[in-house]
């Protein structure tokens, strides 16, 4: 697991394009990804720079990268694990490949030779971003893994291609250091909470989709369309297996991945958050273990709140207990969290859409000192239907009759009348309000009503979402799942949206800003295949969620811990807004330098803000978004992006005298 950086210039200029102090400063830029070890490579004739940041995770001692062939023509820098290298390995040595090291980065190199690059990712499983770059052809390749687990971004200018794990790195390459807003970016975020690839909040900077790989030779002026290599069918088979059946083929295939992801030369522990999906991922962990007569226990990590109500503590306890792991809780207080926000919006790139970003990093933080790789349950309520808006939209269904204007009045009066502390229902009566498929998906995890998402912004920034936002990226995505199950529809589009675009993010940016490696074993593609293809009744039936799963965790995980209701991973943001953050989040919202940048209507902001600090309309959602853009803002547009960017913006917003002022009042 490590940080990758690189170019190729498809003209050749007689300067070199990256210093030394360049390099340097483009690979300090991501030393968090990989403090082990840095190193790099250029072609004899300055086309191509591979830069790498090492986290040793497997053969600690000549592993290190950039990786190159038997000849020194193909070479390679890549982040992530290959789970199934030992095999490949053999199969590439029978055909006559002479490896020099035992790590799964140089299978990929020997890989690539034997089979090109789409016979290569056709037989990976792991978690993967690589470059490689092959001077027989002149060309360079860029490739993702099929769930997007691992990031990669890249930027073309002229004739020149720039990439890296993180955009910061991409703003450090000369030339490439200007940072304009891509406005629609911006625009769909504070709607949604993430970006949708291949776009950024930078312009200019792409993503790279997921399961696709893009290249970039001596005869090309620009990048290509992504090429895809691996697709999902969420069609049923023809002959489904029964639940029974579908049950244990599930139990032996998780069973498999887990062992395969328990592969590391350093110590291996789990976030265990108490709920189903981790806790059978420790269930797996002990059991193959065991099977290989493993002695110690496993390290398992929790994280909480000190807010009462906001805490899944007792759960992972259970189950803690029940598979003897040494088990650590973290709990987070209002001032541990705001203390962290401009360091970590540095880390994250873009705004952190995801409130629980900040706890994920602190248990990744306190989990360094024991383990390098850490487990998680990630992405299971995306495939196995975990979640309760997707038993809450089933029922949209039953009002599709009702005119859209009778639907659209009905239901937002009604949620309009819901009391301060009912945010959720209020949320879920304003959803169902919305008559088309698109909007609602959309709308489940947005940070405004539709009211606010259209009042919030600025006339022109309002263009580039609604109907053009739904067009461009949602839409095309509901219509090339194989399904036609409502359901199935939404989970694909889960999958392809928010899973990718900002779940998987967090728990990369925050594994990794704490040099932990996050694996995601829910997530293996051949266990997301084998979702995909059941009957969606076995996901959910009725205001039945997560069926299937569940079912299969009453075998491992204590029933209390199974049958309960399902709180999430949930910031105690509503009431620390209303509290020890109130001055903060009016100082910082309201303030003449956030209200004049023109994206954003003031008397809007103005009015949302004070909504929530009235008790009046629970925006805690909206504020943080608001908030998040603003402090990004400063750091990357404002200021030049940098670490010590960072900690100017955390001078500026007067953290620590905030803490010690509410501090000293009381909670």
């Amino acid at each position: 697991m490590c940080g990758i950086a690189g170019f190729f210039r498809a003209d050749r200029s007689p300067e070199p394009f990256v210093s030394i102090d360049h390099r340097r400063a483009i690979l300090d830029s991501i030393r968090h990804r990989g403090p082990d070890a840095e190193g790099d490579w250029e072609s004899a004739d300055g086309r191509c720079w591979l830069g790498f940041r090492r986290l040793a995770i497997i053969d600690l001692i000549t592993g290190d990268q950039p990786m190159s062939n038997e000849d020194g023509t193909v070479h390679l820098v890549f982040n992530g694990e290959i789970y199934n290298f030992v095999q490949l390995t053999d199969e590439l040595k029978a055909a006559g490949h002479v490896f020099k090291s035992h790590a799964d980065s140089e299978v990929l190199v020997h890989g690539y030779e034997e089979w090109g690059i789409e016979g290569l990712l056709q037989r990976l499983r792991g978690i993967f971003a690589f470059a490689i770059h092959d001077a027989r052809k002149n060309r360079i390749f860029l490739a993702r893994d099929q769930m997007g687990v691992k990031p990669l971004f890249y930027r073309v200018k002229g004739r020149t291609l720039v990439f890296s794990s993180e955009i910061k790195a991409i703003l450090r390459f000369p030339g490439f250091d200007d940072r304009s807003v891509e406005k629609a970016g911006l625009a769909q975020f504070l709607t949604c909470r993430y970006v949708s690839r291949p776009y950024t909040m930078f312009e200019g900077v792409r993503k790279l989709h997921e399961a696709c790989w893009i290249s970039f030779g001596l005869d090309d002026h620009e990048i290509g369309e992504p090429k895809r290599y691996w697709k999902p069918s969420f069609a049923v088979a023809d002959s489904p297996p029964s639940f029974d059946e579908a049950l244990e083929r599930l139990d032996a295939m998780l069973r498999e991945t887990v062992r395969m992801q328990l592969m590391a030369d350093v110590p291996v522990g789990a976030q265990l958050s108490g709920g189903v999906d981790s806790s059978l991922v420790v269930a797996y962990m002990q059991m193959a273990r065991e099977a290989r007569g493993e002695s110690g226990p496993i390290h398992t990590y929790s994280v909480g709140f000190d807010e009462p109500g906001f805490s899944e503590l007792k759960y992972a306890n259970m189950v803690a207990e029940r598979y003897g792991t040494i088990h650590n809780e973290i709990t987070v207080g209002w001032a541990d969290y705001l203390r962290e926000l401009t360091q970590l919006a540095w880390i994250y790139d873009e705004p952190i859409g995801e409130p629980p970003a900040v706890p994920t990093y602190l248990m990744c933080k306190a989990a360094k000192s024991d383990v390098t790789v850490m487990l998680c349950g990630e992405g299971a309520d995306e495939q196995f239907g975990g979640y309760g808006k997707y038993a809450f939209d089933s029922y949209s269904k039953y009002i599709d009759w009702m005119p859209s204007i009778m639907r659209r009045v009905l239901l937002k009066t009604s949620g309009a009348l819901m009391p301060f502390r009912a945010r959720r229902l209020r949320a879920i009566f304003e959803i169902l309000a919305l008559h088309d498929p698109a909007k609602r998906y959309t709308s489940w995890y947005g940070a405004f009503d539709s009211w606010s998402q259209a009042a919030i912004l600025d006339k022109d920034l309002r263009a580039m979402v609604g109907e053009e936002f739904l067009k461009r990226s949602i839409q095309p995505i509901i219509a090339e799942c194989d399904s036609k199950s409502a359901l199935k529809r939404f989970q694909y589009c889960d999958i392809q949206t928010r899973l990718v675009d900002d779940l998987l993010v967090k728990g990369d940016r925050m594994s990794m800003g704490a040099s932990v490696e996050a694996r995601v074993p829910l997530m293996d593609h051949r266990v997301v295949e084998f979702a995909a293809a059941l009957p969606a009744s076995y996901h959910v039936k009725g205001i039945e969620t997560k069926r299937l799963l569940k079912k299969l965790a009453e075998r491992y995980v204590p029933h209390e811990a199974i049958y309960r209701r399902k709180v999430g991973f949930t910031v105690p943001l509503t009431r620390w807004f209303v509290g020890p953050w109130a001055s903060f989040v009016c100082d910082v919202l309201v303030s003449d330098r956030s209200l004049s940048r023109g994206y954003f209507r003031p008397e809007i902001v103005k009015r949302v803000v004070q909504d929530h600090l009235n008790r009046k309309v629970d925006r805690e959602q909206g504020l943080w978004v608001l908030l998040a853009i603003e402090i990004w803002h400063r750091i990357f547009i404002d200021d030049d992006g940098s670490e010590e960017a960072a900690a100017r913006c955390y001078d500026e917003l007067n953290i620590d005298s905030r803490v010690e002022a509410v501090g000293a009042k009381g909670v």
